[in-house]
């Protein structure tokens, strides 16, 4: 969720989300009816701008078929679900549970297929697709090595020094974005990630980006510092990033009427859940997600909540509607929705609020890497998506120096220690407030250092001089009977 406004370029229109105004799933008839009657964008990748638009579902349960061995479940599982006029695209795992999509030929053959699918204790509903911002804008090559203003707020001004932050990590951040490009040189060049769902060979390697939101994204968090080019991320240089790339390279993906950067597409609520399964396979603890669209899915919302409860944090953007519509992920309970503020501490003029605001970050102009057409170049964007990288290196930063903290911890350190801004306490438009390391911190209640061993006590004073024997005295020329005697007469 990033757009951008240069005087030069005007604001190319939102992707069409299906948006609603009520948290609740659409009902499916609804649905349905919208979609015969829509003169749509496609809904496939890479198909024929003449081709009938499918209908995409996503299924979940076990149909009541043989259950003898996986194998087995799965062939009858797509022989089923073709005799009900759906074709079986994928089987995904994840989240403890397994999500077959299918793609039916229209409305009415949908309608058909739900209705024997839930006789057989199914459950079916339309796969959701989610979207990257547009991206409109370009920027002059920085002359030197600057720090955004986003990163000095989040940091009360003072940003750390390289010795501060941690030199390895046991809780590995994953961005899902559009890529990265992996030759930017003030980028972190360990990154690494798990290829992209059923991707052709070569077609969706993580190490390139051609929409460059990705890259953005990963700059906020990471650019290197300390090398006298380019802008500084909220975790210098941060080891060990994970990449999952969901949004298509151009020529793969058609995008919709208007959309400014034909090289971004969109994914499904279906590929995102297992777009995070491949972020906890890899063994990221934070998944970081700039994106959104407006239709809830029951499958992706129960599979987000799994992975919370499996110890996984989740940051998303809110969504750049300007209204109070909810935009998913970001407003599922178990994931952090991210607002966006400008420069003064004011509400971005685009960020959604509503009652699923978590906290807020830095969004408007937004310096950042990008990689094509200025290779390697430096953009500035506007976006929820510019804002919810702030949050999850702040999130990479906090844990990995006190790893002994749980997600919630973390997440609850990060809501409570953010910085109080429009009505008193928690509101729609800020969450919590805006993120800010030093305030989560002290609500983490950080160990102190362990105190100095007490210094060793003095050696204790020598005991006092006894004072000599006392002697009886006698008179010169007596003979002391007792023993040694004192002569009173100057002799002894």
């Amino acid at each position: 969720d990033c757009h951008s406004t240069p005087p030069t370029h005007r604001r190319a229109a939102e992707p069409p989300t299906h948006r609603r105004a009520s948290r609740d799933s659409m009902p499916f008839v609804l649905f349905l009816a919208l979609l015969a009657s829509a003169t749509a964008a496609p809904t496939t990748k890479g198909r024929r701008a003449n081709e009938q638009p499918k209908v995409r579902l996503v299924v979940t349960g076990e149909t009541n078929v043989a259950r003898t061995t996986r194998g087995a479940r799965a062939s009858n599982r797509v022989a089923q679900m073709a005799a009900w006029g759906g074709n079986v695209t994928m089987t995904i795992r994840a989240a403890h549970n397994t999500f077959t999509v299918v793609e039916v030929a229209d409305p009415n053959e949908a309608r058909l297929f739900k209705e024997q699918a839930e006789r057989s204790g199914l459950r079916v509903e339309e796969d959701q697709r989610r979207y990257p911002g547009p991206s409109v804008a370009t920027r002059t090559q920085p002359l030197a090595e600057e720090t955004p203003w986003g990163i000095e707020r989040v940091y009360n001004g003072a940003v750390p020094n390289a010795s501060f932050f941690p030199s390895a990590v046991t809780h590995p951040l994953c961005i899902i974005d559009s890529g990265y490009l992996l030759t930017h040189p003030d980028l972190p060049s360990d990154a690494t990630a798990a290829d992209p769902l059923q991707a052709p060979a070569g077609t969706m390697y993580f190490g390139g980006d051609l929409c460059n939101h990705g890259t953005h994204v990963a700059g906020t968090i990471a650019a290197i510092g300390g090398d006298g080019e380019g802008v500084v991320g909220v975790f210098p240089g941060a080891p060990g990033l994970k990449i999952v790339k969901v949004f298509g390279e151009a020529g793969q993906l058609d995008d919709p009427p208007g959309w400014p950067n034909e090289a971004c597409g969109w994914t499904y609520a279906s590929e995102l859940v297992d777009a995070v399964q491949r972020c906890v396979d890899s063994g990221a603890k934070i998944v970081s997600m700039s994106l959104g669209g407006g239709g809830p899915s029951s499958t992706e919302r129960d599979a987000f909540q799994t992975f919370f409860d499996d110890g996984i944090l989740i940051v998303a953007s809110a969504g750049n509607g300007g209204s109070s519509s909810y935009s998913y992920p970001a407003s599922y309970p178990s994931v952090m929705s991210v607002a966006a503020t400008d420069s003064s501490d004011a509400k971005a003029s685009f960020s959604q609020f509503n009652d699923e605001v978590d906290i807020a970050a830095p969004g408007v102009d937004v310096v950042s890497t990008v990689g094509p057409p200025s290779d390697p170049g430096y953009d500035s964007y506007d976006g929820t998506s510019m804002a919810a990288p702030h949050v999850s290196g702040l999130a990479m930063v906090l844990w990995n120096k006190y790893p002994s903290y749980t997600n919630a911890e973390v997440r609850t350190a990060l809501e409570g220690g953010a910085e109080d801004l429009g009505e008193p306490g928690r509101d729609n438009e800020f969450g919590h407030g805006l993120a800010n390391y030093q305030g989560a911190e002290m609500r983490l209640g950080a160990p102190s250092p362990p105190p100095s061993p007490p210094a060793t006590p003095p050696a204790p004073p020598p005991p006092p001089a006894l004072p000599p024997p006392s002697l009886p005295s006698c008179p010169l020329g007596d003979v002391c009977a007792t023993g040694p005697c004192l002569i009173t007469d100057g002799g002894s």
